[in-house]
């Protein structure tokens, strides 16, 4: 399915008044900083703003302005649905229902598992984050930027490159962050918000997967249970960032942590470290999704059963055993 040009989408912004903008369930930083860093530029237009996230919200981005207005206003009778960094509507759970029925839908993303699903697509598979797409619609259409925006898009392209670590990091990602930076965006700042302030069951949380490192070949990776989660009164949030530790390990290509959220309800975080080597298709085989380097599903089986299908699926799709 082809896009639309950004030149379309921003005169669809600019034509209607009304915009409700959604982004996938288990938010990250560029779920987060695309629908605030657009939202915000669209009520410079004097434009009607609402946002919405699948509960439960994560807290981790709550320094990003307008993050107090995310779900708390009613979806009907909005002239304009948009969902931002996600590859389909079942991405945003029990509001995926809701979606189809705006006059007008848009859908930006640079998954490429990205289904072109609404009335209006634009999906670039080589942007390093869906953030850097809303700068160049920003920039391409002329719409408002100021250093709330700007900060909402650099804390997408910070998190969804690792800080610049990850293989998608091109020369785009750098222009971008300079941009971002001219606009009027808050590296150290933010840095210190999203990597400096980790919660006390994080860190413990984080010590008991350093314990628990298992190798397999090329693949490193460690578990956290929901008696450990219960122990230490963690969300899931409090494990964001483990599996990146994990991912150091000398001499692994693959890291993967597995997290017991509910009884047989597994989430699993996977990254990769060479190019040539993408998770995503695991991710896949178990109705999840992301990007080669880093993705992610849900296992509904015991914690047990998460590992042992998920390492066996790695072994065959990644290394061919």
């Amino acid at each position: 399915m082809r896009n639309q040009s950004l030149i379309e989408i921003g005169n669809v912004l600019k034509k209607y008044e009304s915009f409700a903008i959604f982004s996938h369930a288990n938010a990250d930083g560029d779920a987060f900083g695309s629908i605030l860093g657009l939202g915000m530029s669209l009520k410079h237009l004097d434009k009607k703003v609402s946002y919405f996230l699948p509960e439960p919200v994560p807290k981790a981005f709550a320094f990003l302005r307008d993050y107090d207005l995310i779900n708390k206003t009613h979806i009907n009778g909005t002239d304009v649905g948009i969902l931002l960094d996600a590859s389909d509507i079942d991405r945003i759970n029990e509001f995926g229902k809701h979606f189809n029925t705006f006059p007008v839908t848009i859908n930006i993303d640079h998954h490429i598992t990205n289904n072109h699903f609404a009335t209006y697509n634009y999906v670039d598979e080589n942007a390093a984050s869906t953030t850097s797409i809303i700068l160049e619609l920003i920039e391409k259409t002329n719409l408002p930027i100021d250093k709330d925006i700007s900060n909402a898009l650099y804390t997408g392209l910070i998190t969804d490159t690792g800080s610049f670590h990850y293989a998608n990091v091109n020369e785009n990602a750098f222009l971008t962050a300079a941009k971002l930076v001219k606009y009027g965006a808050e590296p150290a700042y933010i840095a210190k918000e999203i990597f400096e302030e980790d919660t006390p069951a994080h860190l413990k949380l984080a010590g008991i997967a350093l314990e628990r490192i298992t190798i397999k070949g090329k693949i490193v990776f460690s578990y956290i249970s929901l008696k450990d989660m219960n122990e230490f009164n963690a969300t899931e949030e409090d494990t964001e960032g483990i599996v990146d530790l994990i991912r150091k390990y000398k001499g692994a290509d693959v890291a993967i942590l597995f997290k017991e959220v509910k009884e047989n309800e597994v989430r699993v975080s996977l990254r990769s470290k060479e190019k040539n080597i993408s998770v995503k298709e695991v991710a896949i085989m178990f109705g999840g999704g992301g990007h080669n380097a880093a993705a992610g599903c849900t296992v509904h089986t015991s914690l047990y059963e998460a590992i042992k299908s998920v390492i066996a699926a790695v072994q065959e799709k990644v290394y061919g055993i």
